[in-house]
């Protein structure tokens, strides 16, 4: 297969055909791994991520068990010492 590369406003692409991305099963809003590969470029569908409920993101971000997050919804949280200009 040959495309033509185009300019989009700001950057450039390459349009391909419905058939390829169907044989490749990567389909409208899948998020997708771009690679560079011996002067080319690979294109992979990026693996899904299991589904997390919010207080399970929360309790990621925090580091935290689920528990521990509920139990301690109301405290506030330490982010730690100003790094640039901040007032407090």
């Amino acid at each position: 297969m040959i495309a033509t590369v185009t300019n989009y406003g700001d950057s450039l692409g390459i349009q391909f055909p419905k058939t390829l991305w169907e044989n490749v099963h990567i389909s409208e809003n899948d998020n997708v791994e771009i690679h560079i590969i011996d002067n080319g470029i690979m294109i992979k569908r990026q693996k899904c991520r299991k589904h997390c409920t919010t207080k399970e993101r929360i309790a990621s971000f925090c580091d935290k068990t689920i528990e521990n997050v509920i139990q301690n919804q109301l405290s506030e949280m330490d982010w730690g010492k100003p790094q640039g200009k901040e007032i407090w």
